[in-house]
């Protein structure tokens, strides 16, 4: 039996380039199935936000089980040392914004709160921890899942004083959970397209981050000679 990867994205624009390779060098199965050189690859556009995505993905698992999946998608950065356009392989998640406003405005986490464990199962100190890394050497960078994207300069002063991440999305959170409580073999990988600043999108590298992204996931497989088994390991950072 062909084993199974599944490649989640929240747009199909962030990985049409994939796509094409897919359309070009697979054999086309079904609307999101492809058989590259044995391996079945899914493709699943899961939706933009935690909503769409937590639904999106339970929705899938409940009739296929892939052997392992990659999150792929470009987020913001709030270090401006990071490099636009290039990719990062994302070690852990944090939600933000869920939880209660302080007097100071600022947002008391469930853990802070009493409502959680940060260490109870999925959690460790208060993150979803990634316990895998991609095949190929990414630097590595902590995700905080936002319900919006923030471009409002008080309120990123405000993210600023406090403890958050190093790149912002709006999905990555709902993906760890799942893969983490389903037990599924699991990377996530996002290219920075832009800062976490005043919001200009003049000055966001869109074009640039989806055409790195979608080349590292494609040497990637090709790396692996497409064996999932070579596409992941234990991380050992």
């Amino acid at each position: 039996m062909s084993r199974r990867i599944t490649l989640v994205s929240a747009t199909e624009n962030e990985i049409e380039p994939f796509i094409q390779f897919l359309k070009a060098h697979a054999e086309q199965q079904s609307f999101q199935t492809y058989l590259l050189h044995g391996l079945q690859v899914d493709i699943l556009i899961s939706g933009i936000g935690i909503l769409q995505t937590t639904y999106s993905l339970m929705e899938y698992i409940s009739h296929r089980h892939p052997d392992l999946w990659i999150q792929a998608g470009i987020g913001g950065a709030f270090d401006q040392s990071f490099e636009l356009g290039k990719v990062y392989t994302i070690t852990s998640e944090i939600l933000s914004g869920f939880g209660a406003q302080n007097h100071d405005g600022r947002i008391m986490d469930q853990f802070e709160l009493g409502w959680s464990d940060p260490n109870a199962f999925p959690f460790a100190e208060g993150r979803l921890n990634c316990p895998y890394s991609f095949s190929q050497d990414l630097p590595a960078a902590t995700g905080m899942t936002s319900f919006y994207a923030h471009g409002h300069q008080e309120s990123i002063e405000n993210l600023n004083r406090h403890p958050h991440a190093q790149i912002e999305n709006m999905e990555g959170a709902a993906f760890f959970y799942i893969s983490l409580i389903r037990k599924i073999p699991f990377v996530s990988v996002r290219s920075i397209s832009n800062y976490v600043t005043k919001r200009d999108k003049a000055s966001w590298k869109m074009i640039e981050a989806i055409a790195v992204l979608n080349q590292t996931i494609i040497k990637s497989l090709k790396d692996s000679e497409y064996n999932p088994d070579k596409l992941f390991r234990p991380d050992n950072r």
